[in-house]
């Protein structure tokens, strides 16, 4: 980007940020997800770390919180409040380290850092005043004991807002109904020789535990429910009356104390000055911590991102400091950052990226398909460059133009999609993308059924749908022929070996050899590979098929439930399921038999199968009554082909009538093994929760599924009780 785009873009993103900033910070409206203002703000600082003289005073990169609304008295921090700066990935801790050696002017420096969890909260400063008082007392109770000239006890008289850094809004008179806080502090013993501050100022967070958001937004009209917790909490601090913020059980997490008292106190440690707020009688989130090297850090770091969705409170990624204090003074601090310090956030599920092109994929069953071509983005721990679109219709909802920055959004195992426009960072003359009438692959005239969302080729001979058909026929879940990708399929198609998947089980050595893309060894595995998948599971093989409106889930159901014809056939392979029958014989169909079954099944008796509607059970007939179809099967049969049966259910249907959905990775069982074991035992596995849902199998870095569960009391079980309930109840 040239220096002129790079200022348009730079005083775009200003705007934008600024806007937002002050929704979230003044207002508590989240106008976007945390997230996607965190993009935002990477790609603000990216351009100016490339063209420095486009940083300006105003730059939201330069300045802590946000304008103050003015609702509330205005008062002056005793020191001015920083910002920490976040960290996203290993790389970005390992530049912090060099910045920091640069900065003390050693190459070779080590740290020792002390970690605390990033709190989702409302930054919060306390002031504490010495007092005079020999004994003091409150409701009849002693609750501190000075020393006549000043001694170890602290009042609490002020409670202030981030704000904008320099001055914040006075809410003691919210803050002083929160329970957790203490009206009076007693500094420890261990400082009795030391000369003691006047005033401290604490600095914290305070927070709303999720049950309580759940608890108050229930008694709240829907246009007025908050959208997470800080945004609870904040609107609670900022009431006018106290009585409201009483009843909404706020807590705090205290993690700061000014310098100039923590030098009085000759407190050397950032761990040390945690024991110090802890001592005095202060809340401290326990689980504060000091390791030896960013190893350390970043195994917390993984480990707390996959249980962080147990805890009661929100957290959005590990702070982390440089424990000695003395360091810490030597590299000071930027503009609005300390150099000592990094908020190493949890790995997005959304961000901002802008559309570079869009182009029209072709499906197996011939549906055309948008697909955004993206500017790198960071999501769930990988580099996302294309997101889908859907259909025209949701291009037109957006009114995506090439060149927006748009949100994008990747959430468990979900393709990443395109969820909103940023239309304030709309470049001037941009276009909106319009829909092409024809096939990109073909050149066919598009049609779009009645009643449908989807464009469709039409044409049965399309070179792109062909391909498609192809690769997923080989695809892992299908008959997964390990070596059948995308560019082997495209060579194999080029070189007029294969038009459709009967066509692979008469492949021979001769023929691989003569292609680019084949030596003798990648030639020998792939054939291995197409033999295995000759035994196939019923299942597998009505996935593969590509029939529309049948995909894993269908395939299954069908496999299990349609009366199929059983001659007793012993199969040249051998099919096992999880629940342990492996060594026996199958009984086996033809592909012919399975084409005629589903030909000769009347739709009321498809109707019958739970899972299959009218869409399924006209996509089944019309499929398997197809002359063209009929032929495959017979090719398929001819080239060896064998579909293995399921075996009979021989488990406990300890779930029948219940809905499962899973989430996150499940690194003891796997997803597909986990599956396996639901249906077995006679329950369903759905990809979406709903209030008809009864668990979420919650794995690890699980994605939004699990606070739909939390929004509907849907039951949440982990592995380990998986395992349990599938033994105990059998």
């Amino acid at each position: 980007m040239d220096r002129e785009h790079a200022r348009q873009r730079t005083l775009k993103l200003k705007a934008e940020i600024q806007r937002l900033n002050r929704a979230y910070f003044t207002k508590n409206r989240s106008l976007v997800p945390e997230e996607v203002r965190d993009s935002l703000k990477r790609e603000l600082m990216q351009l100016e770390t490339q063209f420095p003289d486009l940083i300006t005073p105003d730059s939201p990169t330069q300045r802590v919180g946000a304008p103050l609304d003015g609702r509330l008295p205005k008062r002056k921090h005793l020191y001015p409040k920083e910002s920490l700066q976040d960290a996203f990935s290993r790389a970005d801790l390992d530049e912090w380290i060099v910045q920091m050696r640069r900065s003390l002017g050693k190459e070779h420096a080590t740290f020792a850092f002390e970690t605390e969890l990033k709190i989702d909260g409302l930054n919060m400063s306390l002031v504490y005043e010495r007092t005079q008082t020999q004994t003091l007392r409150r409701g009849g109770i002693r609750v501190g004991v000075g020393d006549g000239k000043g001694g170890g006890t602290y009042r609490f008289i002020r409670a202030v807002t981030r704000g904008n850094g320099v001055e914040g809004e006075d809410v003691t008179h919210t803050v002083k109904t929160i329970e957790s806080i203490p009206m009076f502090l007693h500094v420890p013993a261990t400082y009795a020789h030391k000369t003691l501050p006047k005033q401290m100022e604490i600095g914290g967070e305070v927070y709303l535990e999720k049950a309580s958001l759940q608890r108050i937004n229930e008694t709240l009209p829907e246009e007025e429910r908050f959208a997470n917790p800080r945004n609870a909490a904040a609107g609670s601090v900022r009431q006018l009356d106290p009585q409201v913020t009483a009843s909404r059980d706020l807590k705090m997490f205290c993690y700061a104390l000014d310098n100039a008292s923590a030098d009085m106190l000759g407190i050397a440690m950032q761990k040390q000055l945690m024991d110090f707020l802890r001592d005095s009688g202060l809340p401290v989130e326990k689980g504060y911590r000091v390791f030896a090297s960013i190893d350390q850090v970043e195994a917390l770091y993984r480990r707390i991102g996959k249980e962080r969705s147990a805890l009661p409170y929100d957290i959005d990624g590990l702070v982390i400091k440089v424990n000695d204090r003395r360091m810490q003074k030597d590299m000071g601090s930027t503009a609005k950052a300390p150099r000592y310090a990094r908020a190493l956030k949890f790995e997005a599920e959304q961000g901002t990226a802008e559309i570079l092109d869009i182009e029209l994929q072709v499906g197996r069953t011939g549906a055309i398909t948008p697909v955004a071509h993206l500017s790198p983005v960071q999501l769930a721990g990988t580099t996302v460059t294309r997101a889908t679109l859907f259909n025209e219709d949701e291009i037109k909802r957006l009114s995506v133009h090439i060149g927006d920055t748009v949100i994008v959004r990747k959430a468990g195992d979900i393709i990443p999609e395109v969820k909103e426009v940023l239309m304030n960072l709309r470049k001037k003359g941009s276009k909106a993308f319009h829909y092409p009438k024809s096939c990109p692959s073909c050149g066919t005239h598009l049609l779009r059924p009645e009643g449908e969302a989807v464009h469709r080729c039409p044409n049965p001979d399309c070179a792109g749908v062909r391909h498609e058909r192809l690769t997923h026929f080989g695809s892992r879940y299908a008959m997964n022929i390990e070596g059948l990708g995308f560019e082997t399929v495209d060579e194999l198609i080029k070189a007029g070996l294969v038009s459709d998947s009967g066509d692979i089980f008469f492949l021979k050595e001769p023929d691989l050899l003569g292609l680019p893309l084949f030596k003798e060894k990648k030639a020998g595995n792939l054939l291995a590979a197409i033999d295995r998948a000759r035994s196939a599971p019923l299942e597998r093989f009505l996935f593969a098929l590509g029939i529309r409106h049948v995909g894993r889930e269908t395939a299954d159901i069908l496999a299990r439930s349609v009366p199929w014809p059983k001659h007793g056939h012993s199969s040249a392979g051998s099919h096992s399921t999880s629940s342990g029958q492996a060594g026996q014989a199958d009984t086996t169909l033809t592909p012919s038999e399975v084409g005629r079954t589903l030909h000769a099944m009347k739709k009321e008796n498809l109707f019958t199968i739970d899972g299959v509607g009218d869409v399924v059970a006209q996509s089944l007939k019309a499929w398997a009554g197809d002359t063209d179809n009929q032929v495959l099967l017979k090719k398929l049969e001819h080239g060896g082909v064998v579909c293995l049966l399921p075996h009979g259910i021989s488990v406990t249907q300890v779930f029948a009538g219940k809905t499962f959905v899973l989430t996150g990775m499940l690194p003891a069982l796997g997803r597909e093994e986990a599956k396996a074991m639901i249906k077995e035992r006679g329950g369903k596995v759905s990809s979406s929760v709903s209030r008809k849902t009864d668990y979420l199998l919650l794995g690890a870095e699980p994605g939004s599924k699990l606070e739909e569960a939390e929004k509907f009391n849907v039951k949440i079980v982990g592995e380990q009780e998986f395992k349990k309930m599938c033994i105990e109840r059998c």
